[in-house]
This record gives C-alpha cells, structure tokens and sequence, in this order.
C-alpha cells in the first residue's frame, strides 16, 4: 500500500500453468510434485492470490513458469519500462522462488532488497537458510519496517 502512496510500481509475479502443464519442463523434483499435485493452474483455487494481496489497479503482473522472476518472462521489460532498477521482493518460498529471482537480479545488475519478515517458505530452517547464507551475498537483507521507513 505505501508503494502505491509514493508511486512506485508494484508487480506481482505469479507461477501459473495450464491445465495437464503443456510446455512445463519437468526437469526438477519442485516441479515433478506441481504436476502430481495438479497445483498452481490458471484458474483454480491454488493458483489465486492470497486474500488481502491480489492486484490492483495500475499493478503489473508477471506470469511464471520456473523459480525465478526473470525465466521466460516480462519482469525486465516493465522494470524498464518504470525506470527501475532496485527492487524490493517479497512472497513465498525464500530459498526457492525469492532466492533465484535475487540471484539473477543481483547477476543483471539490479539492486535486490529482500525485507526477511515479507518472505515465507516450507519452514523456518529453510528461510533461514536462504536470509541468513545466500541472500547475504546478493541483496539488501532488511525488515519490512525499515523499508517503508525508507520509502517515506
């Protein structure tokens, strides 16, 4: 909300696929058991947006098909568009989907903002895991707090 106060672009990024997955590479076990489970198709309850986060008016949205943000899909052309080049990412799956889209943004040239208590994943010793190793090396591990502090 306070992003949309200042201004700034908020995107979502969803995983999506299409029913019986045409055109998803099953190259992974992640993406073995979203097939086994029928999970994240367009259209079902599993693919909505949480309640209390669904997209607004002047949001953008990025669809997916792989871990990362940036695999196959539009997130750098609306970056470029909005004339960003930091950015703050939250959602799910911090060693997974946060952790590769930070990766690969960092790698781009992009600064990655990571608020820690804005990501959630299977359990806490995996979030750990990802904040207190990996992300170190390639973005801006802060609290949600201090970012919008930061914004004001």
């Amino acid at each position: 909300a306070r992003c949309r106060e200042l201004g700034v672009p908020v995107i979502h990024v969803h995983f999506l696929v299409h029913p019986g997955a045409p055109g998803f590479t099953l190259n992974a076990p992640l993406f073995e058991g979203l097939l086994d489970e029928s999970a994240m198709v367009r259209g079902t309850w599993g693919a909505r947006a949480v309640d209390g986060l669904e997209p607004q008016p002047g949001d953008h949205v990025v669809e997916k098909m792989r871990m990362s943000a940036w695999e196959g899909t539009s997130l750098e052309t609306v970056l470029k568009a909005e004339g960003r080049d930091i950015l703050i990412e939250t959602g799910a799956w911090t060693n997974m989907s946060i952790e590769h889209t930070a990766r690969t943004g960092a790698d781009k040239g992009y600064v990655m903002v990571i608020p820690e208590d804005g990501c959630s994943t299977m359990n806490a010793d995996w979030h750990r895991a990802s904040i207190d190793y990996a992300m170190q090396n390639v973005a801006l591990v802060t609290k949600v707090d201090e970012v919008i502090g930061a914004l004001a």
